[in-house]
């Protein structure tokens, strides 16, 4: 599983740009963009990229001065509030129908970059939740009333009404019931690309879920089981990431959130096209065994355009599996063909 360097929105925009452009993530935050293969002109295209995404200006010189991954994205952090926008743009380059990616339970586009990189041939947004900004307040745990945050913050976009919609795990299903909403809307959804969402989806409070994502932190920072039991701050101390106490808990709120607002869904029927990526660990055995009463799958649920897409690789690896990914941008532009 590769390394997520991208600490918020911004870096994610970078690391998006970066990658159109190079052709291959930042291997580490101190990756300089020279040495990784980039040249005067491909300087200048990302100081263009970077500027069309956020609309903040970074000159070609500021490129040279700043050289690393770490250094580009913390320049443009100072200049733009992009972090704690609801709404961000990751790519604006390419013709076909542009691609929303909703939030999974990081409440961000965290660890999404990659959609917005050199693989996709589309301009490339993303929905962010609210609460990951403190001054917002805390997160919505109602699924209902995140999608109508969600839809409101598209209504008052300038974003077309004909849409891509992605989402990655549990964001999957917030991406359907946002589709879901949009289509009532009028809008038109090219697509809804469930990216390993499943639907066995345990009763969860907010607090049960926030200790769930503790213990997966600790867990893959090889910490003691028990440093979980904690508390958040306790957890951060651990990790020693140098994070503002008030973002990192405010994050694991955000995940507490969406777990608990996801908790027994049943999806509504629909008529436009859903195309499931599949791992074969989609379904977590635990989460199988919390979830109550039984559980229709998606492709049993009887949708009129469903197709259902096997990936080789396990549900983290999928987000930066290239050939997973030019599969979705494939199955984008056969939609975007038909309905041209």
């Amino acid at each position: 599983m590769p390394a997520v360097i991208e600490r918020d929105a911004v870096d994610a925009l970078v690391a998006a740009q970066w990658s159109r452009i190079l052709g291959e993530r930042p291997a580490e935050p101190d990756a300089d963009f020279f040495a990784s293969g980039g040249t005067s002109l491909k300087a200048a295209q990302l100081a263009g990229a970077v500027r069309g995404a956020s609309g903040v200006k970074i000159s070609l010189q500021r490129i040279y001065e700043l050289r690393t991954f770490r250094g580009i994205s913390s320049a443009l952090r100072e200049d733009t509030d992009t972090a704690h926008r609801r709404l961000v743009t990751l790519n604006t380059a390419g013709a076909g129908t542009p691609l929303l990616l909703v939030p999974s339970a990081s409440g961000g586009v965290v660890g999404l970059h990659r959609l917005g990189g050199s693989l996709a041939d589309r301009p490339v947004h993303g929905l962010q939740a609210r609460g990951l900004n403190v001054q917002d307040g805390p997160p919505s745990s109602d699924l209902a009333e995140q999608v109508a945050e969600f839809a409101e913050v598209l209504e008052a976009s300038e974003l077309p009404r004909r849409l891509h919609l992605a989402g990655y795990c549990v964001g999957g299903i917030v991406a359907y019931e946002l589709a879901r909403t949009l289509h009532a809307r009028g809008w038109e959804i090219g697509s809804l690309l469930l990216l390993n969402t499943s639907l066995y989806c345990p009763p969860l409070t907010v607090e049960q879920a926030m200790q769930e994502k503790l213990r997966q932190l600790v867990a893959e920072a090889g910490l003691p089981a028990e440093v979980a039991e904690r508390g958040a701050g306790e957890v951060l101390r651990e990790l020693g990431s140098g994070e503002d106490p008030a973002d990192f808990d405010a994050r694991v709120r955000v995940f507490g959130s969406v777990g608990a607002a996801v908790s027994g869904f049943v999806p509504q029927p629909v008529t436009f096209p859903v195309r499931l990526f599949s791992t074969e660990d989609r379904d977590d055995p635990a989460d199988i065994a919390a979830t109550p009463g039984p559980v229709v799958d998606w492709q049993d649920l009887g949708l009129p355009d469903f197709r259902q897409y096997a990936v080789p690789v396990d549900h983290f690896e999928m987000i930066g599996h290239d050939p997973t990914l030019k599969a979705v941008e494939a199955v984008m532009a056969e939609l975007d063909g038909a309905a041209s």
